[in-house]
């Protein structure tokens, strides 16, 4: 990843009202929404401007598939941070969905 989508994503996953609502989903231990605000909704958007900055078009192919992991790690890094959940809690919960 380099270092303006590493920004982009770290600016996009820091901000202080999304940090909310995530940390409000935490607490009602509602991982799926909280999943998927991380792993889809924001993740998109920030791959889809990426794409857009670099002049390849709204989310181009590549690009969502080369990065999207990349991002959506500091998507769960911040949200730790944020909340003080080990990242081994956030694992589990998120393969307690999986297997739901």
């Amino acid at each position: 990843m380099d270092d303006r989508l590493k920004e982009l994503a770290e600016m996009r996953y820091g901000q202080s009202e999304y940090l909310k609502v995530l940390f409000d989903l935490a607490l009602e231990d509602n991982w799926f929404d909280l999943q998927h605000m991380i792993q889809h909704d924001m993740a998109k958007a920030i791959l889809a401007d990426y794409s857009y900055e670099k002049g390849l078009g709204y989310l181009n192919q590549e690009v969502f598939f080369d990065f999207w992991e990349e991002v959506i790690e500091v998507g769960w890094s911040i949200f730790c941070r944020h909340t003080g959940l080990s990242r081994e809690r956030v694992d589990k919960a998120l393969a307690n969905l999986r297997e739901q």
